[in-house]
This record gives structure tokens, C-alpha cells and sequence, in this order.
């Protein structure tokens, strides 16, 4: 028996095993890259429990027709190993075959109970933080942080991973510490950088959060995807919210859109500073054209309720009409027969709220209001950051303008002005009410 990069004890005598890993736990948690070498450590080391879960994960997080084919040769191999291993590698076993067959809300049970019983374990700690974090449960993402923090330290993900928790519970002030500190820890702590980007945004700091993000830009290069084109996407938005526009549809060319066009989260971050941009008057010309072009030919849709809302307007505004009906039926299909733990979540927030930016797209924007104004209460169950929920209150607040309910609007974006002053953008739509037109 052998341990981990975290001190963790994994049943395997292979130095190939527990290198791949460590290599698979780093990229997981640091947003790196070097996740392949646990397929061979898997095919070589069978009777390993955790390395063939890893497999599995890996073979769900791919975006490719076969993903469930892989996932489900390294799923029955792990369900055969997971005698043989630890107390802490049952219970991980367990969390990623729950995960596998869909029984969501007994995969967080089980990683809940990994971090109260096994806080070594920082991978499991981040696969919680992420899995609660998309079901918009922030109190508990915050918790598991909290749990690990003593066992790590010394480990600068472990505080970025509290700073996030924090941030997203409004703890700004203490937040920003822990984005630092791990920053000062380890500079390449991109997760780190993007927590306290989240806190200066909130807080209205454009300055000081360009600077911060370009100082650390460099360090971002050998992320994966989507950290890098994410903390990007946080740039473009400082920007944005000063009335520079110019600068986010830069960044939006250079830097957002075209590192990987096939994957989700990529998607996402072109879509949603594409209908930012538009939200605020701007002119994208044809790039909607690229990008609902790519989502038009994904083939993971309704994986969550998050992407699809985005997924939705794209199609819509880029007139991808049968990529657009087969989202949407399947959508459908989620609000009857998804688990338990995410089914309200599809049927009463992001269903009305898909219909609501489809209504925008196609500029009948009473009808979007009329979907909007029942989802919006409920945004937070469909997971994602505050600032990118933040989308979804700009197109409500541009519907209502554009539908004359200048009254309903008003007090929320004065609101908004009175949260974070001197935001130029908040500024405008405010002016924009008041004048009525």
C-alpha cells in the first residue's frame, strides 16, 4: 500500500498507479491538463478501486459519443475493486459509481461524509465543492473548505478553494485573503486568481481588478480550457462594466472563443459575454453565427440546467431551429425525469427561464417577461457564480425596458447603483429607466 500527494493510503504497489493519480488529482483541482495517464494506470493496476473511479470520471467528463462507453468499462471495474481498498477508497468508489448511475443526491451524501471522516482527501473535497456548486448549494461548498483547511495548510489550493466558498456566501473581505495568501503561496493558483476577480467585480474595483488579472495572466497558459478562456471572460467584464467595449470583443476573439469552440464551458463563456455585450447596445455582428453553430452540433446536451439556459438563447440568436427544438424537448424531458435533487431546478427555473431568452431572440420581449418573472426568484438553483447568474438578471432588466415596465425595473436597478456606485453600465440602464425610453 501506497499514499497519495495528500498523505491519502491507496491500495496499489504501482509506482505508475499512484503517479497517474497524483497527476489526475493536480489537473482536477488545479484546472490543469494532465489527466490521460490514468487510463493506462487503470488498464494496468485493475484492482486499484480509486484509480479505475478516476477512469470513470474522466470517461464522463468527456464530451465525445463514446464517453459513456469509457466510463462504464472503467465503472464495472471499479465496482469489482471496491472491496479490496480503504475505508476512504469505498466511500470515493461509492460517490463516483453514484455519480455514474445518475443517483446525484447519493453521490453528495457520500462525499459530504469523505470530507467529515477523510479531510486528507483535497480531491474529493474539490469534486464536492464543484458537485455542490452546481445545484447552487454555497453554504456547503463553503463547509467542505472548511472542513479540509486544517489537514492543508501548507497547500495553496486549499485556500483557493475557501476563498471561492467564501466569495460565493458574500464573505468578501475574507474571501480576498484567501485568494491572495494562496496566490502569494503558489502564483500559478489560477482558481485563486478567478476568487478574488469575483470579489473586486462584486465590489465595483475595475482598476484594481485589471491589474490583478493581467499581472497573473501569464500563469494561466497551461490551464486547461476553461480556466483559461474563464479568467479571461472575468477580464472582458471589468472592461465591459466601465463602457469599454471595445476591449471585451478583443478579448472575446483573442482570448474567449476558439481555444477548444467544442467544449461546454468555452461555449458558455463566449455566449455569455456575447449577450452581455448585446445587452448593453453593442453591435457583435456575426458572431453568433460561429458560435450556435458549435452548439448546434453538440451531442451532450441537458447535462445541466446552467448550460442549457445559455445553450438556449445561442440557438435561438444564431436561427439554429432544429438544435433549438431538440434542446428544448429535452429540457422537457429533464423537468419529468431527472434525479430528484436537480428535477424543480429543470422544470420550474430553467425550462420557463429557456423559454424567456428564447422570447428575447426572437424580440418578444412581454413574453419573455411573463417566463423570467417566474424563474428569476429561483436562479440560484440552477448553480453557477453570482456573476454569471448575473446574465440572466441583465436580460430580465433589459426585457422589462423593452416591454415598457419601466416601474418594475426601476427599483432594482437602483438597487443595483446603490450596491456597487460608479459602475458605469448599472449607471446607464438606470438613467435609461428614469428617462423612459
Amino acid at each position: 500500500m501506497r499514499e497519495d500527494a495528500y498523505g491519502n493510503a491507496v491500495t496499489s504497489q504501482s509506482e505508475q498507479t499512484i503517479d497517474a493519480i497524483n497527476r489526475f488529482a493536480d489537473s482536477y483541482i488545479g484546472f490543469g491538463t494532465d489527466f490521460v495517464p490514468i487510463f493506462a494506470a487503470a488498464d494496468s493496476d485493475p484492482e486499484c478501486a480509486v484509480a479505475s473511479a478516476c477512469a470513470t470520471l474522466l470517461g464522463l467528463f468527456m464530451e465525445t459519443p463514446d464517453r459513456l462507453e469509457i466510463a462504464g468499462k472503467y465503472y464495472a471495474q471499479a465496482k469489482a475493486a471496491i472491496g479490496s481498498g480503504t475505508e476512504r477508497e469505498r466511500l470515493f468508489t461509492t460517490a463516483v459509481l453514484f455519480l455514474h448511475d445518475n443517483e446525484i443526491g447519493k453521490s453528495l451524501k457520500t462525499l459530504r461524509r469523505i470530507v467529515m471522516d477523510h479531510p486528507g482527501d483535497l480531491f474529493a473535497a474539490k469534486l464536492g465543492q464543484n458537485s455542490f456548486f452546481n445545484i447552487g448549494d454555497d453554504e456547503t461548498m463553503l463547509w467542505i473548505a472548511d472542513q479540509v483547511i486544517d489537514r492543508h495548510k501548507t497547500c495553496a489550493y486549499a485556500y483557493g478553494m475557501r476563498a471561492f466558498g467564501r466569495e460565493q456566501t458574500s464573505q468578501l473581505k475574507l474571501a480576498e485573503e484567501d485568494g491572495r495568501r494562496a496566490t502569494e503561496m503558489q502564483r500559478n493558483e489560477a482558481w485563486a486568481h478567478h476568487a478574488v476577480a469575483h470579489v473586486m467585480l462584486t465590489q465595483g474595483r475595475h482598476d484594481e481588478g485589471i491589474k490583478w488579472m493581467q499581472e497573473l495572466s501569464d500563469t494561466w497558459k497551461d490551464r486547461n480550457s476553461f480556466m483559461f478562456t474563464h479568467n479571461w471572460w472575468h477580464q472582458a467584464l471589468f472592461y465591459l462594466e466601465q463602457e469599454d467595449f471595445k476591449t471585451p470583443l478583443e478579448l472575446y476573439d483573442e482570448k474567449v472563443w476558439g481555444v477548444d469552440k467544442s467544449y461546454s464551458l468555452d461555449q458558455v463563456n463566449a455566449i455569455s459575454l456575447l449577450w452581455r455585450l448585446e445587452q448593453l447596445g453593442v453591435d457583435v455582428r456575426d458572431r453568433w453565427e460561429d458560435v450556435s453553430s458549435y452548439v448546434a452540433a453538440r451531442s451532450l446536451i441537458n447535462d445541466q440546467p446552467f448550460f442549457d439556459m445559455h445553450y438556449g438563447y445561442a440557438l435561438a440568436r444564431g436561427n439554429q431551429e432544429a438544435a433549438l427544438e431538440r434542446l428544448m424537448a429535452g429540457m422537457e424531458r429533464m423537468a419529468r425525469e431527472a434525479p430528484e435533487v436537480t428535477r424543480k431546478a429543470w422544470a420550474e427555473v430553467a425550462l420557463p427561464a429557456t423559454r424567456g431568452f428564447v422570447a428575447i431572440a426572437e424580440g418578444n420581449h412581454k413574453e419573455a417577461v411573463r417566463q423570467l418573472s417566474a424563474a428569476r426568484p429561483r436562479y440560484q438553483e440552477i448553480g453557477g457564480s453570482h456573476a454569471q447568474r448575473d446574465l440572466f438578471e441583465l436580460a430580465w432588466l433589459t426585457s422589462l425596458m423593452e416591454a415598457g415596465e419601466y416601474d418594475t425595473a426601476l427599483p432594482v436597478l437602483e438597487a443595483r447603483v446603490n450596491f456597487r456606485r460608479d459602475v458605469p453600465t448599472d449607471t446607464r440602464l438606470l438613467m435609461r429607466a428614469r428617462a423612459r425610453n
